[in-house]
């Protein structure tokens, strides 16, 4: 488990993944800061790290980036503060950063250079020796934004990171699905309450329409696959590090059916302690 009063300074290639790792770190719980210039190393940086480690994404393009300027504030550090420093280097192939960046259109870091390459070249000569340092050396050349979640788990394991956020959010087919879901569910299969004797103008949440509903012979079996299904991806889903899953369920008029199985889900998710809201995008308009 790594040690609250630990300082990790995230350095290395250009285009190699740097704030990705940064994002990262503070998902698993880390303070973190990007771009901080060497010198202001002492400034950001308290002598103490009482309550969580900190990360700090350092960055080389200033004039006044020096590899001696880095490891004298990384002894000072050491000198001044009870705190452990950790140095994490990243690097990638040649013909993956050659790529990534002709991708983003950004200009490299390193000025002088009017070739891509020999800049990425003259970077890594620049800081190969803090390579040497490195307490970890990461290659991120073929590595997916997940993957790299989890290598970075094994490094820096916490006691606890943050569980996963569960949104659900009840809506109508007929106004069109809302964006940003990661999954939809169709209740329009169950019977419809707005043909229903005295149901028309009531919604999911009201006892007459759940009792109608729970009527259905379709919906136990439907009910209880849906909550295994579920339950079997959440952890899933929290162990590839994701932070918030949107689960969208739709029906005619987003009043009824689908409010009424997103709040059946509500509860039971909630009962098993998960971080879950609800929102009913037909009844809260």
């Amino acid at each position: 488990m790594v040690d609250k009063n630990e300082l990790i300074l995230v350095i290395g290639q250009s285009g190699a993944g740097r704030t990705t790792v940064i994002h990262i770190l503070d998902d698993q719980g880390f303070d973190t800061l990007d771009n901080v210039p060497v010198h202001l190393i002492p400034r950001v940086a308290p002598r103490e790290l009482l309550d969580k480690p900190l990360a700090l994404g350092l960055d080389i393009r200033s004039k006044s980036f020096s590899l001696q300027n880095l490891m004298k504030e990384i002894n000072n550090w050491k000198a001044l503060s009870k705190s452990r420093v950790v140095i994490l280097f990243l690097e990638c192939s040649l013909d993956i950063l050659i790529k990534r960046f002709s991708l983003t259109r950004r200009p490299h870091p390193v000025l002088g250079e009017n070739n891509l390459e020999l800049s990425i070249k003259r970077e890594l000569k620049l800081i190969a020796p803090l390579r040497e340092r490195a307490d970890f050396v990461l290659d991120t050349s073929n590595t997916s934004p997940n993957e790299l979640r989890l290598k970075l788990g094994t490094i820096f394991p916490l006691a606890k990171n943050r569980s996963i956020q569960i949104i659900l959010q009840s809506f109508s087919f007929r106004s069109g699905s809302p964006s940003g879901l990661d999954m939809i569910f169709d209740c329009r299969f169950l019977k419809n309450p707005n043909w229903g004797r005295g149901l028309k103008d009531l919604n999911g949440t009201d006892v007459e329409v759940k009792d109608y509903l729970r009527k259905d012979e379709s919906w136990a079996s439907f009910n209880k696959c849906l909550i295994q299904m579920l339950l079997t991806i959440i952890p899933a889903f929290e162990k590839e590090g994701k932070s918030y899953l949107s689960i969208g369920l739709g029906c005619t008029g987003g009043q009824h059916r689908s409010v009424f199985v997103a709040e059946q889900l509500y509860k039971h998710l909630l009962g098993k302690s998960y971080d879950v809201k609800i929102y009913h995008t037909m009844l809260q308009k």
